[in-house]
């Protein structure tokens, strides 16, 4: 059973220091309920010690103080690990939808050059991914320049239609 000294004692210094480990963690954590928990957690550490704390009403208050300047620097730690943590958890839920995006957009193009006729197909990748000029296509094709930007103007519209909601 507890003893009524020990209550007593508990109460007293309780009412004495609360209000002043109050004012201090709130000045240093701007969070009223954080502020409130920490005090309330120094406080349940000297209730657990109180009997192996010296009277001397100095130590206890360097006790107290003590004790909350450590539950502040645990709460920033954890805050810091928490934080981290999450603005990892973020860029890697960013990078995921990037490349979910970007595999969405190839399995797209992949799609848009299955709808090409294959002359179109065939002279709009020289084009594009060959780097042949107009002219170079229309004399390895033996077609006119003409025809062959009729074909490249043809699967242009096929992509901005097709692609219209990725771009």
């Amino acid at each position: 059973m507890l003893s009524r000294k020990k209550k007593e004692r508990f109460s007293l210094l309780y009412d004495k220091y609360y209000q002043r480990l109050y004012n201090y963690s709130y000045k240093v954590l701007k969070e009223k309920e954080i502020a409130e928990e920490l005090v309330q957690e120094s406080f349940i550490k000297l209730w657990q010690n109180i009997d192996k704390i010296s009277t001397v009403e100095r130590s206890i208050e360097s006790y107290l103080i003590t004790i909350l300047k450590n539950k502040i620097i645990d709460h920033h730690r954890k805050n810091n690990t928490k934080n981290k943590h999450l603005n990892l958890y973020a860029l890697n839920q960013d990078s995921q939808q990037e490349m979910n995006h970007e595999w969405e957009l190839s399995e797209k193009i992949q799609n848009v050059y299955s709808s090409m006729n294959e002359k179109t197909l065939d002279i709009f990748r020289l084009s594009r991914e060959k780097g042949l000029s107009y002219k170079e296509i229309a004399a390895h094709k033996e077609i006119s320049v003409k025809t062959v930007e009729l074909h490249i103007s043809k699967a242009l519209t096929i992509f901005r239609e097709q692609l219209k909601n990725y771009l």
